[in-house]
């Protein structure tokens, strides 16, 4: 099990692109991927649910993964928001 806190740096928030860019990634692991901000909770194999989130820029959100490749998923996640979803 993985938990932590990543920041949206992006300057639009979660927006469309990182939200796929998060569900692509999520879903390449077995790993029960979550992320909570503000009271509200999302699977982030759902891009539905991470567009509730309504995160803006500078958002803390938290993170937990469970699963057998959590540490693995928490690396890619992670990576994602540090660089801020940069391709």
């Amino acid at each position: 099990m993985y938990s932590g806190q990543v920041t949206v740096k992006s300057e639009n928030g979660l927006h469309l692109s990182p939200i796929s860019q998060i569900v692509r990634m999520a879903t390449s692991f077995n790993s029960t991927i979550k992320l909570s901000f503000d009271g509200r909770h999302a699977d982030a194999k759902s891009a539905f649910d991470l567009m509730l989130l309504a995160a803006p820029c500078g958002a803390v959100l938290e993170l937990e993964i469970a699963g057998d490749d959590a540490e693995a998923a928490a690396g890619a996640v992670t990576g994602l928001f540090s660089k801020g979803f940069d391709h």
